[in-house]
């Protein structure tokens, strides 16, 4: 064991010795997850949501996404008319505000979470900035929430990262998104340092080699593993006799 705490201090040194401003960023910078502290302006485009995110790989903000990811849901959700979008897991509603501007007039975005961190402030958040009217909070474990009719643009899937809990989210809900729509991973893709973690990476893979039919994967963006939605309807399974 000391042997190893050895070797691991030398790793740390010689990494802080090759990039000390990712040392310096980490202390410096405080993570900002609140509403509380929102700034008093409009918010319209994606350059008026900096505050959300920091260009720093310690702390991705309130919204809890790179930079990149960021960027790329903003412009899936502004490009689609009257979007639809389904999130599980909102977490502390920076994403949820994100695609609260992101959308048009006509857009709804519908958010789950089984204990959202953030509610009250990201009400008045979406009040004070005429967004409300935009989005439906539902506090609720995501597979107790009826899948109905609606079919959705976007489903973004943040929520429980198991691989059980992920799963189960992707069952429920694999049917609701409509032919070339988006279903999007948080943490599903790239190296482990962006953020990837086992059970929706694992998925991802699953997803490729039994449902392609139904789902094509697109390039990943940070660590979203993105996939769009095919034509193929969904085969009934027949009762057994």
């Amino acid at each position: 064991m000391r042997s190893f705490t050895a070797r691991f201090h030398r790793l740390l040194v010689r990494l802080l010795r090759r990039w000390p401003r990712l040392a310096v960023d980490a202390l410096r910078q405080p993570i900002n997850r609140s509403f509380a502290n929102l700034p008093n302006r409009p918010h319209r485009n994606f350059e008026d949501l900096d505050w959300l995110l920091v260009s720093n790989a310690t702390n991705k903000g309130l919204a809890m996404l790179q930079f990149n990811e960021a960027a790329f849901l903003f412009r899936l959700v502004r490009s689609r008319p009257a979007a639809q979008i389904l999130e599980i897991g909102r977490c502390y509603g920076g994403s949820t505000f994100l695609f609260a501007v992101a959308g048009d007039r006509d857009s709804k975005v519908t958010s789950i979470d089984i204990a959202p961190q953030n509610d009250e402030l990201l009400q008045t958040a979406l009040q004070q900035n005429g967004l409300a009217n935009k989005i439906e909070l539902i506090v609720s474990d995501s597979e107790k929430v009826e899948v109905g009719s609606a079919f959705y643009d976007l489903i973004f899937v943040d929520g429980d990262h198991s691989y059980d809990g992920v799963s189960s989210d992707y069952e429920h809900w694999k049917k609701a998104v409509r032919p070339g729509g988006f279903l999007a991973f948080h943490n599903a893709a790239g190296p482990t340092h962006s953020g990837r973690v086992p059970g929706p990476s694992r998925l991802a893979q699953e997803i490729m080699a039994r449902d392609s039919e139904y789902y094509r994967r697109e390039p990943d963006v940070g660590s979203l593993a993105l996939f769009i939605r095919t034509s193929k309807p969904w085969s009934m399974t027949l009762p057994v006799d």
